[in-house]
């Protein structure tokens, strides 16, 4: 639905962000190095390293995926994406727009062609609160009275805010038809308690920004850290000191401290697991796909991450 903001957004008073500048964009795969690897001849400090990583992967994996419950599912998106920079000087929105393009085919969506409606929206406003407060107003179609309610989105802690517009569909990949206000499932095919007969599916994807949150911040990162809160219902404030290194760490890191200067393999290796497990799978084995992927994007030799 956020399509149709494509023109009204155009015209909105957003701020440009100044410390951005075009700039080439770096391989996908240049990340920081990843912690904790561990090599030795003696085999329990091998199986030791071992289970860390493992426990590494699994702690990453909840803390970005924290939305779904255990009998629940874990959304994404099924159409092409689509992305759309607002608020940014016509230089930088296209850096931004290529990336975001490039990083989505790196992970296996499919991108549409340009000129496409936009369904993955990065917005830059001076004042987060303000613009998000004078959208509620002229288009609370863009909001629901949920999870996604003007009041809640505004809430969020920090200089962004993110949502989602879900619809749920069947297992044959049809929405729900609508009778009393209510869903319902049209499908011959049951579920079990991996597999459910419906999966929620985002139709598009909305992450506003702070100007000032950027300083010193690069095209590439803010592409990167954009596409990861679009395409997973992502919260960087779940990641701590000790999470694997992570894009979403970029913006709200504390002043002086180290952050990725693109995209992670972890992060890669999160969006190429949500992206390629299986439909209608159920959050925990949606999990156990994301993890192994993970691990797999770990161990890629650095020649194969092109």
């Amino acid at each position: 639905m956020f399509a149709y903001l494509a023109r009204p957004l155009a015209a909105a008073a957003l701020a440009a962000a100044g410390p951005l500048v075009a700039q080439p964009a770096p391989p996908v795969h240049a990340t920081a190095p990843a912690p904790g690897e561990t090599q030795s001849s003696e085999q329990d400090v091998i199986v030791t390293g071992r289970l860390e990583r493992e426990r590494e992967i699994r702690d990453f994996v909840g803390a970005l995926t924290q939305s779904a419950p255990m009998t629940g599912q874990i959304s994404r998106f099924e159409d092409a994406i689509c992305p759309a920079a607002y608020g940014l000087s016509a230089a930088v929105r296209e850096t931004i727009v290529n990336r975001m393009r490039q990083v989505a085919a790196y992970v296996g969506l499919r991108v549409a062609r340009a000129g496409c409606r936009p369904n993955l929206l990065l917005m830059v406003t001076r004042d987060k609160r303000a613009f998000l407060g004078q959208l509620a107003d002229r288009y609370p179609q863009y909001f629901d009275e949920e999870e996604n309610s003007p009041r809640r989105v505004i809430a969020q802690p920090g200089p962004v805010s993110a949502w989602h517009a879900a619809i749920e569909l069947n297992a044959e990949g049809q929405p729900l038809s609508v009778q009393g206000g209510f869903g319902v499932n049209r499908t011959g095919r049951g579920q079990s308690h991996i597999t459910a007969s419906t999966r929620p599916v985002f139709t598009a994807a909305a992450v506003v920004v702070e100007s000032q949150a950027l300083t010193g911040l690069s095209t590439i990162q803010l592409a990167d850290y954009a596409l990861m809160r679009g395409l997973a219902r992502t919260d960087p404030h779940r990641l701590t000191a000790a999470s694997p290194p992570s894009i979403l760490t970029a913006i709200e890191a504390p002043m002086g401290s180290e952050v990725p200067i693109t995209i992670t393999r972890w992060d890669l290796g999160f969006l190429r697991g949500l992206y390629a497990s299986q439909a209608n799978l159920r959050a925990p084995q949606q999990r156990g796909e994301i993890g192994r992927q993970v691990g797999s994007e770990l161990n890629r030799p650095e020649n194969e991450r092109n």
